[in-house]
């Protein structure tokens, strides 16, 4: 429930109008409120990501008003929040009325159709141009439509006080939008200091220290949001990924769950995210039956390329759950993750280990190339050294692992994972060298007793006699 202790008078007076409104509607009975009143609660329900409740009110309002320029106003630029913009453009056409707020649409729909300089002719209209309520307006314009150097360009002609709430709000907006957080933080706090309930300054700032990977402080920021407005899903989103990053996979399903409740995801984003959550936690059967429901719901097409992570990370949990039992399907799904998204190197990962199993380590060794062809970075060559070595491809595994020191020498376990690999080669000496090179080196005495007993076993007692030796060692340095 939003705080009415905590908002504006206006925002007070809104959600009075909500209440009264909701009410009625439930009980299947006529309200009455003057046209800028209705424009104004509609746009109150788009800022609480209601958006299909701000079209059902214009819509109704326009019963009672037709024709009003705020209503048609409104009612376009919810289409154009959707990407809407040929129904938007529907909609600007009946406006008749000629005022500044509808010639600054007419000019954001001629950017959106992709004409600046008939955008550019539509502002020369205006009557006082570079008036500040205009100049802020342009600026949000450009901001929305994406051209952050025509929203820098137009702030300029506005002899601004430092400390004006208008201009700080746009600046805020303008600096997160170009990646420049720390600078916006400093607008964001002004903000705050103006208004410390305005759920809206907080969310800001809480995007800028999510950005910053400072996740302790964006958890805080949400929190003093949802303090003014419990209802704003946005900041349940946020501080879902927080935790998620901060890999507490329980406070983030919380988190989603409130972010479904209050519109600001769907239900196929909400188990996506679930799934990914309980993936980095290590947790492949609850993560499994998240992206499970996803794959089987009607709407799994919508997004290819985030349909396309579902099955990859499917195939993912599958393998880790019981390879051998799972093998089709885990196939069929790195199959259809590549065939959505081309670029999906996850799906080749998974798909190259499968070829091995298969029997086809030609393949394998195909398919883990072309994901390099289409990410040739340390990162894509370590995830290959490490499929490569699950498949007990130790030779492949270490000339990928020697793609990742070309590119990046210093690259996290590059010197343990060399070690690992070569003493599953017997080669004593490479690992040797390595070993010395590495954070946490195996100590002489125990490299040694390793090398000796892998004499006598074959690939996989390799494997898990070195996985033993390598609890022991992390016991002991824990």
């Amino acid at each position: 429930m939003i705080n009415k202790n905590f908002q504006s008078s206006q925002d007070k007076k809104l959600i009075e109008m909500a209440d009264r409104y909701e009410m009625a509607k439930a009980n299947g009975q006529p309200i009455y409120f003057d046209a800028e009143d209705f424009a104004d609660l509609a746009e109150w329900y788009t800022r609480h990501n209601k958006y299909k409740s701000a079209r059902i009110l214009l819509e109704y309002a326009l019963t009672l008003h037709p024709g009003n320029t705020s209503l048609l106003i409104e009612l376009a630029y919810e289409h154009l929040d959707k990407r809407r913009v040929v129904e938007a453009r529907k909609i600007a056409q009946e406006i008749e009325e000629v005022r500044d707020d509808a010639i600054i649409l007419q000019a954001r729909l001629l950017l959106e159709e992709g004409k600046p300089e008939e955008a550019e002719l539509e502002l020369d209209k205006l009557e006082d141009k570079f008036s500040s309520v205009n100049v802020i307006d342009i600026a949000y314009m450009y901001l929305d439509a994406g051209d952050t150097d025509k929203t820098r360009e137009w702030l300029t002609h506005w002899r601004w006080d430092p400390d004006n709430i208008d201009y700080c709000a746009i600046t805020a907006d303008l600096l997160s939008a170009t990646g420049e957080y720390e600078k916006a933080i400093v607008y964001f706090n002004k903000l705050i200091d103006s208004n410390p309930y305005s759920a809206s300054y907080w969310y800001g700032l809480a995007r800028c220290h999510f950005e910053l990977q400072d996740f302790e402080k964006t958890i805080e920021a949400c929190d003093y949001a949802l303090v003014s407005d419990d209802e704003l899903g946005d900041a349940y989103m946020l501080k879902g990924y927080a935790y998620s990053s901060l890999h507490n996979a329980d406070k983030a399903m919380e988190c989603y769950t409130m972010a479904l409740k209050h519109h600001a995801i769907t239900p196929t984003l909400m188990h996506t995210l679930m799934g990914v959550t309980r993936i980095d936690a290590g947790e492949w059967e609850e993560g499994y039956e998240h992206l499970k429901i996803v794959i089987e719901s009607s709407q799994n097409t919508k997004d290819p390329l985030m349909t396309s992570t579902v099955f990859s990370n499917a195939a993912l949990c599958l393998k880790n759950l019981d390879m051998e039992k799972n093998k089709e399907l885990i196939i069929q799904y790195c199959e259809k993750a590549i065939e959505l998204d081309p670029f999906n190197t996850e799906g080749y990962w998974i798909r190259g280990l499968m070829y091995v199993y298969e029997g086809d380590p030609q393949k394998a060794i195909q398919t883990w190339n072309k994901s390099a062809e289409l990410n040739p970075e340390a990162a894509t060559w370590m995830e290959i050294a490490n499929y490569s070595f699950e498949g007990a491809m130790f030779e492949y595994s270490i000339s990928a692992l020697k793609q990742v020191e070309k590119i990046d020498p210093d690259f996290p376990q590059l010197n343990e994972r060399f070690t690992l690999t070569y003493i599953l080669l017997q080669n004593a000496e490479q690992a040797n060298w390595y070993n010395q090179r590495s954070e946490l080196p195996i100590p002489q005495s125990m490299l040694d007793e390793i090398n000796e007993q892998m004499k006598h076993c074959t690939k996989t007692e390799r494997i898990h006699l070195l996985d033993k030796y390598f609890k022991e060692l992390f016991n002991l340095k824990g």
